[in-house]
């Protein structure tokens, strides 16, 4: 069956092609196979067409248009490589389900809510101190540095290179590696930790996680951002259905490091758009658009910004 199935055979194709060009495409191809398994279940060889395409994006119970949006998008993409070479299949029409992609307004962090939250940190339960240690450090180093959440969980101990005052991001988004240098004060703090772990657990191996739970256990993604949610309610004192809008989230102290690297060029009357391609390398993006998503219009941005328009073309009359 699977042999004599057109679509499954092209997909295995299409995606052997696109990681053979160094792409990734996990969640794509997860979606492509899960097509591919629904003409095999309803006997389908035939070539991709929009009619088979509509009716695997709408076979689905309590679908969201945005799912199905994304579907279709993942099948154009497909269909678009394969009819190169099949010369029967069908291209479906993108934006059928309307946009793919929507932009939620991030939360900017004050320094110190951020600090309430490292505070907050320090007090969750941990037996042998170790937890809460490995959480208000590791929320502190990504105010610092706008590291990806995945990228503190899986930092390796050698990764951390204190002497020489920086992070190796070692084949992250995009299979890309990268230094990430350090402020000094940054460095003193990763070193208490480090030499905090050690007085607890040992002196470990370079291949150890640098960041660890309680017992020396791994510190995961799934660990990190429980702890975030018992410690986030300290920032809103009225209550979390106080603030009218969505839950601040871990990957915002990113968005919130951006922000104050923006806000700290303006101070000093930098050139922003000059220096935002060290920004982009910093934070690890492919390119300079990648960092435009993380830059949103805060009031003292807005403000610094309307003043250096009005200094350089007037203000109003």
């Amino acid at each position: 069956m699977l042999d004599s199935n057109r679509i499954t055979h092209q997909i295995e194709e299409y995606i052997a092609y696109k990681r053979s060009l160094g792409y990734v495409i996990k969640t794509e191809a997860q979606e492509l196979r899960r097509f591919a398994k629904f003409t095999r279940v309803i006997d389908y060889e035939g070539p991709i067409t929009m009619e088979i395409s509509m009716k695997w994006v709408s076979s689905g119970s309590n679908l969201t248009r945005m799912h199905m949006a994304k579907c279709i998008e993942t099948l154009h993409t497909f269909a678009t490589y394969i009819s190169a070479l099949d010369e029967e299949a069908q291209v479906p029409c993108n934006g059928v389900f309307g946009k793919t992609h929507g932009r939620t307004s991030p939360y900017i962090y004050t320094d110190n809510e951020v600090l309430t939250l490292m505070c907050g940190a320090n007090n969750l339960f941990s037996p042998d101190g170790i937890r809460a240690r490995t959480v208000s450090t590791a929320i502190g180093l990504m105010h610092s540095t706008g590291v990806r959440v995945s990228e503190i969980t899986s930092l390796k101990t050698e990764d951390v290179r204190l002497e020489q005052g920086y992070l190796f991001i070692c084949c992250s988004k995009f299979k890309k590696d990268r230094i990430v240098p350090l402020h000094p004060t940054t460095v003193a703090s990763l070193t208490d930790y480090k030499n905090f772990i050690e007085s607890q657990m040992g002196v470990r191996t370079g291949i150890d996680l640098f960041f660890v739970d309680s017992y020396g256990r791994e510190f995961n993604l799934r660990a990190f951002e429980y702890a975030f949610q018992l410690i986030r309610p300290l920032l809103f004192e009225g209550g979390i259905q106080s603030i009218g809008r969505r839950l601040p989230r871990l990957y915002d102290l990113r968005h919130t490091f951006a922000c104050n690297t923006i806000k700290r060029w303006h101070k000093s009357g930098e050139n922003v758009n000059q220096k935002l391609y060290l920004l982009s390398t910093y934070m690890g993006h492919v390119k300079p658009e990648d960092t435009y998503w993380y830059l949103s219009a805060t009031p003292e941005l807005l403000e610094m910004s309307s003043k250096r328009f009005e200094d350089r073309f007037g203000g109003a009359v």
